[in-house]
């Protein structure tokens, strides 16, 4: 069998995420050298940031360690309907769409989603309309993975948001990543989207699809239109900037700036 060596899953994740080098690195709060030389396995990441580089390319640890993830044991078809998986799912593996919520690895509740919308245990609202299925969700939160889009608007977020699709919420204290557009308060944590970026400030750094509207931005911003947003503190690349300072280097066909931090 073929060795992959470490660097080149780098490689190999980053470009799923389609991210550049640079792209990594500015989620990571990194050089694009250490980059460079992750995947050129001439050093490893800091142990530190391990989970950060997992959490970024949206797989486990032991995915990143290249450690196969265990198959779910195979259930003869007839005893599915009274049968809890070993993964914790209580139904068959059917090709019906249900709705389900864990608090940690607990299942706290599930339903069957056969509407347009579906409650689960007062916590959440499942809406399947026109753009596709959001989760809508009210209460205290830690950290919110979604595999489709998230709507929060009653709630802090004191960690993470990561969704397939767009994000729409308050303060959230970690990071953002979403599929699609975000428009949040302030993130404490970077942000990354597939399309437009507009929220308050931000702690880490913002890579958006699309534009990028914000506030204070402590790391380096890249967008791939406009960038209108107050200080920067690293590095700015987009079609067009206007910010009130950059403390790093910009580039951009347009650059309307108060100057350097």
């Amino acid at each position: 069998m073929e060795q992959i060596y470490f660097g080149e899953r780098i490689a190999a994740y980053r470009k799923e995420q389609g991210l550049t080098q640079e792209g990594l690195a500015q989620l990571l709060g990194v050089t694009n050298q250490a980059v460079s030389k992750w995947e050129s396995d001439q050093c490893c990441p800091d142990i530190m940031l391990l989970p950060a580089l997992a959490d970024v390319f949206h797989i486990t640890m032991d995915e990143l360690f290249g450690r196969a993830v265990p198959e779910r044991r195979l259930v003869p078809a007839e005893k599915q309907e009274d049968t809890v998986y070993v993964d914790g799912l209580p139904w068959p593996d059917d090709d019906d769409l249900r709705a389900v919520c864990y608090v940690g690895h607990r299942l706290v509740d599930h339903a069957d989603v056969p509407g347009k919308r579906v409650s689960i245990g007062g916590l959440l609202n499942i809406n399947m309309g026109g753009d596709g299925v959001e989760l809508h969700f009210s209460g205290t939160v830690r950290d919110i993975h979604s595999a489709f889009g998230v709507v929060v608007k009653d709630s802090t977020i004191a960690g993470d948001v990561r969704a397939d699709d767009g994000v729409e919420c308050g303060d959230v204290g970690g990071s953002v990543t979403a599929g699609d557009g975000v428009t949040c308060g302030d993130v404490g944590g970077s942000v990354a989207a597939g399309d437009d970026v507009n929220c308050g400030s931000v702690g880490g750094s913002v890579q958006a699809g699309d534009d990028v509207n914000c506030g204070n931005v402590e790391g380096s911003v890249q967008a791939g239109d406009s960038i209108r947003c107050g200080n920067i503190g690293g590095n700015a690349r987009a079609e067009d900037i206007v910010c009130a300072a950059i403390g790093g280097d910009a580039q951009a066909d347009r650059i309307i700036s108060g100057g350097k931090r």
